[in-house]
């Protein structure tokens, strides 16, 4: 496969997933928010009001917290037809500043974005001499006609049998385990262990089990998980380091009154292996 047909493949692939990964992340938190605030008693939501009353939080966790989700507006004829010809109206001016800047062209514009940003900072990394650490010694390695040469800051080349005609100085882009690394997104696998604090409204509690990392964009992951409690289809997570990370998901429980897609939720911690 040629570079040129990879990096299109890189670039496709960079759509797809930043964009489900974007989606999964805006669904995992949307519901997580609506379940928690459903669970939480009228008695503490008295006091998230009372607390309101006298200033100590703001307007938009009262109104999350207490106050009944306004229906969504139906399709009108009528209002269509005036709409089309009323220009002096601030109102419908509003609306149409809101469906030009509406969430989906902002996601859009943001997956495009963050696709071209980590395409450029790839191929600037993969342009990178590799530095291989041999605690400050030069190394010769015979490569039958030529030879390998290690420098001593960790940087190498190729040269010629004469040991002074540098035929070709290696960068990241030789090395393909390398260069995939460097990669700032991509599908990937990753088989991981997970465990954390599961959470519906008729259990709670520890819970542990196995899942898959399947995309990563920079240090955020998408992952699958099953455990002892549930399964989790969506999730997302944050590495920590190159083998942990910390993150949310949402599946359906094996109890009855949580087989739901979106019943159970799970604060994880998950370690490669």
């Amino acid at each position: 496969m040629n570079e040129t047909l990879k990096d299109v493949i890189m670039i496709a692939s960079g759509m797809i997933g930043i964009t489900l990964f974007i989606l999964i992340r805006n669904l995992i938190i949307s519901k997580a928010k609506t379940k928690i605030i459903k669970i939480i008693p009228e008695e503490e939501k008295a006091k998230v009001k009372d607390l309101y009353e006298k200033g100590f939080i703001p307007e938009k966790i009262y109104n999350e917290v207490c106050l009944t989700p306004q229906p969504t507006e139906c399709f009108d004829t009528k209002k269509f037809l005036k709409s089309l010809v009323n220009i002096i109206n601030p109102v419908l001016w509003a609306k149409e500043l809101a469906w030009l800047f509406n969430l989906r062209k902002l996601l859009l514009v943001a997956v495009v974005v963050a696709v071209i940003f980590g395409y450029g900072k790839y191929q600037g990394k993969k342009e990178v001499s590799p530095i291989l650490d041999w605690h400050g010694k030069e190394e010769w390695v015979s490569l039958n006609e030529h030879y390998l040469h290690v420098k001593t800051d960790g940087s190498m080349e190729i040269l010629d049998s004469d040991k002074k005609t540098i035929l070709k100085k290696l960068t990241v882009k030789d090395f393909e385990n390398l260069k995939k690394n460097s990669r700032p997104y991509g599908f990937i696998f990753e088989p991981v262990l997970v465990a954390g604090l599961g959470a519906s409204s008729v259990d709670a509690g520890i819970e542990a089990g196995v899942g898959a990392r399947w995309f990563k964009w920079y240090k955020w992951n998408t992952d699958i998980a099953i455990t002892n409690k549930g399964i989790y289809p969506l999730g997302i997570s944050y590495r920590l380091t190159d083998n942990t990370a910390v993150g949310l998901s949402v599946g359906t429980g094996f109890k009855k009154g949580e087989r739901g897609l979106f019943e159970r939720f799970l604060l994880k911690f998950s370690i490669k292996f």
